[in-house]
């Protein structure tokens, strides 16, 4: 009884804490005050407002930077709209990239998990390299480690972006003994996806759709007979990933 009474003390009290946390950081989200200011030379900034002198000045914490505006040479207003936040991505960076998704297609789904290292050397040039484990049907055994190239192109100088990715490599296949294969070559893998990248501070998660195709030849020996098949996969390409 003692402990039943003990443990709900400490529920309610965890319960009054995160209360009041949540309730702290709404009052503080509540009082940030933002601003744009457009100079004589048609320049714009957005930020969130540190000091105000009306008339006078305006100090704006833009994107990491403080900035000082004299009210007399520049337009200034209040906004509730929050400031952009900083672009993460400009050119020159290398990052990497984990992609997990599914490779819809007949006779059966597939799925796939992805790494690739790239450098962005412009905004709409960049390349790199990786591999992928990826599979085409459970049922059969369809299984390929495939080394690969990469090419990206982002649309847009910002964080949110759409993206054009492009790559090819050989998929190398596995054979599944378990599945009756007594031999498993793999052939050439090519897919490319349009897609979009989310706008975040610190991991960047991006959605892609597109298609994939996969060559690859099979024997299998089911005892009383031989089946000897030579795939081309296609696919459509459903995936996510994530870069940092």
């Amino acid at each position: 009884m003692i402990n039943t009474k003990v443990n709900n003390h400490i529920k309610s009290f965890l319960a009054f804490l995160i209360l009041m946390i949540g309730f702290s950081a709404v009052s503080s989200a509540q009082f940030r005050v933002f601003g744009k200011v457009k100079t004589k030379d048609n320049r714009k900034y957005h930020g969130e407002v540190i000091s105000y002198e009306p008339q006078e000045s305006v100090s704006m914490d833009c994107q990491g930077d403080t900035l000082t505006f004299d009210l007399q040479k520049t337009e200034f207003k209040f906004t509730t709209r929050k400031p952009p936040k900083p672009y993460n991505f400009p050119s020159g960076v290398g990052y990497h990239r984990i992609a997990v998704g599914s490779l819809a297609g007949r006779p059966n789904d597939g799925s796939f998990v992805s790494y690739s290292y790239h450098h962005q050397r412009s905004r709409l040039i960049g390349y790199g390299g990786g591999a992928a484990y990826e599979n085409y049907g459970d049922e059969q055994g369809y299984n390929f480690i495939v080394p690969r190239v990469v090419f990206m192109s982002f649309l847009r100088e910002a964080n949110g972006s759409l993206f054009v990715k492009a790559d090819a490599g050989y998929g190398i296949a596995i054979k599944n003994t378990n599945k009756a294969q007594t031999r498993a070559q793999g052939g050439i893998n090519a897919g490319a996806a349009l897609g979009y990248r989310l706008s975040t501070n610190r991991v960047m998660v991006d959605l892609t759709l597109g298609t994939r195709m996969q060559n690859g030849s099979y024997e299998f020996d089911f005892g009383d007979f031989i089946k000897v098949e030579n795939n081309s996969f296609r696919r459509i390409e459903f995936g996510i990933g994530f870069m940092w």
